[in-house]
């Protein structure tokens, strides 16, 4: 068995204290069918105690019932315990009874083949944020043969290549994104051109503007009223240029960290179906509109701070994930988006 992983994966050390057990709060724990058979093996009062914290629920999308474990009023985990931000159950029975995805989380690990796997962290814990985006040398990956995560995504189905070339193939990209003898945009673009032949075009910047406008709009599930909307468009077109040039000055190895991770992490380019080219479409829309919202910010704060900027790529990160929609406005206009079209709007910056 092989696990390719970044090299920051081993270093991560959950601290529950120093972020105040983010991922405890609002989010569905489902317990799976292991830890299900650890609970019921309990004797009572114990066994009791845990399953009066649970409840049965519709899965959404396969219309199976699933036990999920119950949040309090305040969106708070049952047995979170808030006087020091751990779990009341691995403090009473050990690591082995959190639920596979309490103890996976922020391990990310997909399996690609019965001996290949891919782990790394999600952006969307703030202690695994910082361990990715504060490095100011490239991202590097080892190769193990031990998968750290119970939590596995089954991948075999999704690569349409020989697992090694697949590998092969994010590899090359991922060089192509860490070259800094190129600016990000310029990365960005030969990305895209190791995946389709790009056409000339000039950059449509009013297009450019007005695409990411609604895009955010969309995504963000923000009601507005047409002079609003207006409103938006114009401060995004009148301080894009000038704010992101700072950024790219001071930020630009955190931004190129999180491309990274991104690519690695989501398993592009077979993150959604569609084929290659679709997928680094959706890849570049996704950073672009992190722009957008880094140039909000800039304008709201009247700065962007370090803290700032790692602090809104995380909370961008759990929007995607974990919001009604999330990626879907991204991935419709990748898919009704020409190549022409996307090279006016997207990568002639």
């Amino acid at each position: 068995m092989k696990c390719i992983e970044p090299s920051y994966v081993k270093k991560f050390r959950c601290d529950g204290k120093i972020c105040g057990a983010r991922c405890c709060r609002d989010w569905r724990i489902i317990v799976d069918e292991d830890t299900y058979d650890k609970y019921s093996a309990l004797k009572n009062p114990a066994r009791d105690e845990i399953f009066r914290h649970t409840d049965w629920v519709e899965d959404e999308i396969t219309n199976v019932d699933i036990m999920v474990i119950k949040l309090r009023k305040d969106g708070v985990c049952s047995f979170l315990d808030e006087s020091d931000c751990l779990c009341s159950l691995q403090k009473k029975h050990g690591e082995e009874f959190l639920t596979a995805i309490c103890q996976s989380f922020p391990r990310v690990t997909y399996q690609l083949d019965e001996n290949f796997f891919e782990q790394s962290m999600t952006l969307t814990c703030p202690l695994a944020a910082n361990l990715i985006l504060m490095s100011n040398a490239p991202i590097t990956f080892t190769e193990s043969e031990k998968v750290t995560a119970r939590a596995i995504i089954g991948f075999k189905k999704k690569i349409t290549r020989p697992v090694e070339d697949f590998i092969n193939l994010q590899m090359q990209a991922i060089q192509i994104l860490q070259d800094r003898n190129f600016s990000i945009n310029q990365r960005l673009k030969n990305l895209c051109e190791i995946f389709a032949e790009l056409p000339p075009a000039e950059f449509d910047f009013k297009r450019h503007c007005e695409t990411l406008t609604e895009i955010f709009i969309q995504t963000y599930g923000v009601e507005l009223a047409q002079d609003k909307k207006l409103e938006l468009l114009q401060n995004y077109s009148f301080n894009r240029e000038k704010i992101l040039a700072q950024v790219y000055e001071k930020f630009s190895n955190i931004l190129e960290n999180y491309l990274v991770n991104e690519f690695f992490m989501r398993c592009y380019p077979c993150a959604y179906s569609g084929g290659d080219f679709h997928n680094i479409k959706i890849f570049v829309t996704a950073f672009r509109l992190l722009e957008f919202a880094l140039v909000l910010t800039a304008i709201a704060k009247k700065n962007v701070s370090l803290e700032e900027i790692i602090r809104l790529i995380y909370s961008v990160n759990d929007m995607i994930d974990h919001s009604q929609g999330g990626m879907e406005e991204i991935i419709d206009f990748a898919k009704n988006c020409s190549v022409e079209n996307f090279v006016r709007q997207m990568l002639g910056v």
